[in-house]
């Protein structure tokens, strides 16, 4: 008897063990993130973004990880490997500007993991390790130069932030105008705090620009910068491509383009996210969305399968349809030129066709470029190497 009670309560306890519920981690993935600063604000709402796209698209349990990306990068390769010691992990999502993807490449190397880049730069960064989704410096500046020379005036202002992304695409500016006579670049300012902001609009006044070209991104919706900015009646245009303008701003932008009635998946995120559009936001949706959709299919993930799925791939995203060049340089992208006016938008500009990214966008070698972006590239012996000015 005693016997048979025991084999019962042994079998018991086998059933129990093998039907109980399993929590097992389906997806594990690290995103990127400022966490203060600036651009604290956005990088949370990318998160958010990231996290609701995830949960949508992927059935297993999801780990996410976040991470500072505004880390050292010894802190930051800490903390990376703190999160492989409890397992793998499926990809990298996030980073909110290319800041962040200098600052996390090496990491990224290091940790033999790829990044899924929704944001824009300045140029590509040439790596097997950074998939770049969002929109380099030729897909956007040069049409959107050129069409500032035709309609708005050739006496250009040039705001940026003290960034190597700024002194880039004034590089870029430049070298462009040199081969026009009808434009030309009549000031530039690098703006760290608001207390340059009186300076720059006497200068605004003193060279009486037609146009002030903007990339002072992390300054667009500061209520003081665009009131004293508007008294001036100077027109602005916006380089923010990731960025829509704030509401009660009067601006031209260049960017994606979220009023057509014709782009159901404009309909669809505006009702998942229940908020703005931009460009920043539909590509990390889309990043979220190929990732989840990948380890749906193969229900693991490597680097290589990753690339895979990825590499040739076409979407149609709430801002138009994107490709995914075959040769892993960036993404080709059809992009637009509008107006804010009165809270409504107004088209003004399309590209006729998908704009093919390069990563010198001015044919410069990589020791040309400024200040201290550093650059990744393949040398003679196919071996890594980076350099920025005074560092060789």
């Amino acid at each position: 008897m005693k016997r048979t009670v025991v084999m019962t309560i042994l079998i018991l306890l086998v059933a129990g063990v093998w039907f109980w519920p399993r929590h097992e981690v389906g997806l594990r993935v690290i995103v990127m993130a400022a966490h203060s600063g600036s651009m604290g604000g956005r990088d949370a709402a990318m998160v958010e973004t990231l996290r609701r796209t995830l949960n949508r698209v992927t059935e297993s349990n999801i780990v996410v990880e976040v991470v500072d990306s505004l880390l050292s990068r010894d802190d930051m390769q800490m903390r990376f490997d703190e999160i492989l010691a409890k397992g793998p992990v499926a990809a990298v999502l996030g980073c909110g500007d290319s800041a962040c993807v200098r600052q996390v490449l090496p990491v990224l190397e290091q940790s033999d993991l790829v990044l899924l880049y929704p944001g824009s730069s300045e140029g590509l960064f040439k790596s097997r390790h950074v998939i770049h989704l969002g929109v380099v410096a030729n897909q956007y500046l040069f049409p959107a130069v050129s069409w500032v020379r035709q309609n708005l005036g050739g006496r250009i202002q040039f705001l940026g932030t003290e960034s190597a992304r700024s002194a880039m695409l004034l590089r870029l500016i430049s070298r462009q105008l040199l081969v026009t006579h009808d434009a030309q670049i009549v000031a530039s300012d690098f703006m760290s705090n608001i207390e340059q902001l009186p300076s720059i609009i006497d200068k605004i006044n003193f060279f009486k620009a037609d146009v002030l070209v903007m990339d002072a991104c992390e300054w667009m919706f500061d209520r003081q910068f665009n009131r004293e900015l508007s008294k001036t009646g100077v027109k602005i245009f916006s380089l923010c491509v990731d960025q829509s303008p704030p509401s009660g701003v009067d601006m031209y932008f260049i960017s994606h383009y979220f009023e057509n009635p014709h782009n159901h998946e404009i309909h669809r995120l505006k009702a998942d996210l229940r908020g703005d559009l931009d460009g920043l936001t539909i590509l990390s949706e889309l990043s979220a969305s190929w990732l989840g959709e990948a380890f749906n299919r193969g229900r693991t993930l490597d680097n290589r399968s990753l690339l895979e799925f990825v590499l040739g791939r076409n979407a149609l995203t709430a801002g138009g349809a994107i490709t995914v060049d075959h040769a892993f340089q960036g993404t080709w992208h059809t992009l637009y030129i509008a107006q804010v006016r009165n809270n409504e938008q107004q088209l003004l500009w399309i590209s006729n066709t998908a704009i093919r990214p390069v990563m010198f966008p001015g044919l410069e070698a990589p020791s040309d470029w400024l200040h201290n972006l550093t650059i990744y590239w393949r040398n003679a012996g196919g071996l890594w190497r980076a350099t920025s000015v005074g560092k060789h």
